[in-house]
């Protein structure tokens, strides 16, 4: 019974956070406010121009009422914004069942927010928000301090990093004839790659790596985009740092 209560609770956590991470996706790319009605634009309709009222903006029950569409116009509402909410309050049902609640449970659930928020940014506008990379970041250098009580080890882990990352791109922009969409993306995704090494000690970012290495490999051969169609290609970085981060006994 505490369990499922202990679910019920992040869930609803899990929710309420999707419903940012949301706004975060949505405007971080367009350059916009992301503190809504209080610093910035309120939340609006982009067709008819209506704000959303909050009693509006309940996530996920807003779907069941208003079946994915605008209230006033009838405009479909984004898919992408019922998967940030549906994945956040997954993942941090997850982080529960793994961590219960702790201090671990905390860190991973907001590791797993911006991860969500990267896998939608990349899916809508082929990039990886540079607030949301230095969010990780920070998230992952405090965790990486707090276990291993000294900075050495982190240290040493980016600059492994960095050689990897020049690796990942030299190979997967420079040789492959520009198998991303375009450089931006290909910075995007080598700054992940450096930020995943920050994260995770080194045999398990050196895991890692070639996990990535060999799902962009079967892309290729699988010509899967081909040249005249590039895609985005984030889910090959963030669904394995994702697995690994809740599943390997020694992610840090």
């Amino acid at each position: 019974m505490e369990q499922f209560f202990g679910i019920i609770i992040s869930a609803a956590f899990g929710a309420i956070f999707g419903s940012y991470a949301t706004l975060f996706a949505y405007r971080l790319p367009l350059n916009e406010s992301c503190f809504g009605r209080y610093f910035g634009p309120k939340s609006r309709c982009p067709q008819c121009d209506t704000i959303i009222r909050t009693r509006e903006l309940i996530p996920l029950v807003n779907w069941l009422f208003t079946l994915g569409r605008c209230k006033n116009c009838q405009t479909k509402i984004p898919r992408t914004h019922l998967f940030i909410e549906l994945a956040t309050t997954i993942s941090f049902v997850l982080c529960f069942l793994k961590f219960s609640f702790s201090q671990e449970f905390l860190i991973y659930s907001m590791l797993s927010v911006g991860l969500v928020i990267l896998l939608a940014t990349d899916f809508t506008h082929k990039i990886f928000p540079q607030q949301i990379l230095n969010f990780i970041l920070m998230i992952g250098i405090a965790n990486r301090v707090l276990q291993d009580q000294n900075v050495i080890d982190v240290t040493f882990s980016a600059a492994i990093g960095v050689v990897f990352a020049v690796i990942f791109y030299q190979i997967f922009y420079k040789k492959t004839n520009g198998l991303f969409a375009n450089e931006v993306q290909s910075y995007d995704y080598t700054k992940f790659i450096l930020i995943a090494s920050v994260c995770m000690h080194q045999s398990l970012f050196l895991f890692y790596f070639f996990t990535v290495m060999m799902i962009l490999t079967l892309f290729l051969l699988f010509n899967i985009p081909n040249k005249k169609k590039r895609s985005n290609f984030g889910h090959a970085l963030i669904i394995p740092f994702f697995w690994l981060m809740l599943y390997s006994p020694n992610f840090l």
